[in-house]
């Protein structure tokens, strides 16, 4: 008999929780969260706070200096981003210059102009960047790593989140009402590194918060009191998620849009790992969640909290998705590299439990391998984390 072969996500639920485990980050009034793509690198910062790293993926974190010389100062920073490898960071803060480094941290240079900066997006390179002014003010761009900073044609606006493509020519941003409410909030796209812009068919709501698949045609915005919209066209249209009406204060997206991560002041942290049709509350602890952040591909998840006295940065490992192809005779079963610690079991009649260790893969190109032989009849197969 021909060999049957089924694969599963874990638990065969691919919206299963995640638990979100508390790390050593110091209490801050954490509001921006950025990682690589491998999620090993982690940068954050805090308003009228410090900018920490992490290298292992939040177990340990350390301060970073931008001053050549002296004390650190507090700073009001509001957001920071870094390239794919985690080597180039640009991170802002109000009135201040954009800061920038591109040895992981550790020296910092400052160029362009003392905006009241609200949100700062990276191309995977590092090369192009994209910083928005809340003050009524404009989307700046630099295409030079942050050395110069140029102010594009954007409206003036009070803009508060900004997303990029992996090559930095797809841009969205959104803003909040005007110093009038006759400047109503909007969504603006863009296909050429800033340029130009058009505004989308987004809803007039108070855009806290926004992020881009890699190719930038999935989009994901929160409303600071309100929904989540979806954009599957690069903005040109917009759907309501099924999530309940909050403060999202930051929003997560896999490189390939499927995995979506949404942070609430109200208290809660959803998941998504159908492109946001479906989403679960995770296992997270009520806080005030201001920031979330993800790794490329959405397994390693981290997240802030704006309390300076319970406050904290948590991280979470969401359940991978098991594929499979067939090679010849076999079958090549795969996950993402990024999760640690699974095991593939298979099991030839689902009504048992005698499941038996295949084995935790090899990696290869950035995912966990194992090549199984034909096998006669049926053939199941799952990860299990131990």
């Amino acid at each position: 008999m021909p060999a049957a072969l089924v694969s599963f996500l874990i638990d065969a639920s691919p919206g299963l929780a995640q638990t979100f485990t508390p790390t050593p980050a110091p209490y801050q009034n954490w509001l921006s969260i950025a990682s690589s793509a491998d999620g090993t690198r982690l940068a954050a910062v805090g308003s009228y706070g410090w900018l920490y790293a992490s290298t292992n993926s939040g177990a340990t974190w350390s301060p970073l200096t931008t001053v050549a010389n002296g004390t650190e100062p507090s700073r009001p920073w509001t957001s920071v981003a870094c390239s794919a490898d985690g080597s180039k960071l640009v991170a802002v803060a109000n009135f201040n210059p954009v800061f920038t480094s591109a040895d992981f941290g550790k020296t910092w240079t400052s160029h362009g102009p003392g905006a009241t900066w609200n949100a700062v997006a990276s191309s995977a390179d590092g090369v192009k960047l994209v910083a928005v002014d809340n003050n009524m003010g404009r989307i700046y761009t630099s295409a030079d790593s942050g050395n110069t900073w140029t102010p594009t044609s954007s409206p003036t606006k009070r803009w508060r989140s900004v997303a990029s493509s992996a090559d930095g020519t797809k841009l969205a941003a959104g803003s909040d009402y005007g110093t009038n409410y006759s400047d109503l909030p909007a969504i603006y796209t863009s296909t050429n590194s800033g340029g130009t812009w058009r505004l989308t068919a987004a809803p007039n709501q108070s855009w806290q918060s926004i992020a881009s698949s890699a190719d930038g045609t999935k989009l994901a915005a929160g409303v600071y009191g309100g929904l989540i919209y979806l954009s599957a066209n690069s903005g040109t249209s917009w759907t309501p998620a099924n999530v309940p009406s909050l403060r999202w204060g930051g929003i997560a997206s896999s490189s390939d849009g499927t995995r979506l991560a949404a942070a609430a002041w109200e208290g809660s942290i959803y998941v998504s790992a159908d492109s946001g049709h479906m989403w679960m509350k995770a296992n997270a602890p009520t806080q005030q969640w201001q920031t979330v952040t993800s790794s490329a591909d959405g397994i390693k998840l981290a997240a802030g909290i704006y309390d300076l006295s319970t406050g904290g940065i948590y991280t979470a490992l969401a359940p991978p998705t098991l594929r499979m192809r067939m090679a010849g005779n076999g079958a090549v079963l795969s996950w993402s590299g990024s999760a640690a610690g699974f095991t593939l079991q298979q099991n030839s009649d689902l009504s048992k439990t005698n499941w038996a260790d295949v084995g935790s893969g090899t990696l290869v190109n950035g995912t966990n391998q194992i090549s199984v032989s034909p096998i006669s009849g049926h053939g199941f197969f799952r990860l299990i984390h131990r």
